[in-house]
């Protein structure tokens, strides 16, 4: 007589296949997840640099002069001389962990999200007399990671030297 079913063996080999599959299937899944959230958090550091940067160049190529650091020194803080009296100074500098500027007597608008902390701004002032300024901008941005989970933690490192336009004539 024939007997049709499963024995407890095929049944606890085919659990067992079944198990090690989903176990699998989660573990691909849950990468992935965590490698949406550091792209995320990569981009959120990125887009946040690459604006501040943006910004501190536009600032500088207006300015039409440098009123700190003075020549061969560096600062947190950078202000500048522009033409249109009503945005002097212009003053860029961290309040907080962001970025801000301050332009006349307006009140501080700020260049970066919650989502970054900017670490070690500095503004070093590399002109030379009689040229119109050069400023080199260093600054780190990290994201915002109150816990310690690795998959938020971005950072970027930027770099960058901005000369002003004779006369601050650019845009």
């Amino acid at each position: 007589k024939i007997m049709k079913g499963f024995s407890l063996i095929e049944l606890l080999i085919y659990f067992g296949i079944l198990v090690t599959i989903l176990l699998l299937l989660t573990g691909f899944l849950w990468l992935i997840v965590l490698g949406n959230i550091k792209e995320t958090s990569y981009q959120e550091v990125q887009q946040n640099g690459r604006f501040a940067l943006w910004k501190i160049t536009k600032e500088v190529k207006k300015a039409t002069g440098i009123n700190s650091p003075f020549e061969g020194n560096f600062a947190s803080t950078l202000s500048l001389l522009m033409a249109d009296t009503n945005l002097n100074p212009t003053v860029l500098d961290v309040f907080e962990g962001k970025l801000r500027i301050t332009q006349g007597t307006n009140p501080p608008q700020y260049l970066t999200t919650e989502k970054v902390i900017i670490n070690n701004l500095q503004f070093t002032n590399l002109s030379y007399p009689g040229t119109p300024g050069t400023i080199r901008v260093k600054m780190i941005i990290d994201y915002s990671n109150l816990g310690t989970k690795i998959e938020y933690t971005a950072s970027m490192d930027l770099k960058s030297s901005v000369s002003l336009v004779p006369g601050g004539a650019a845009p």
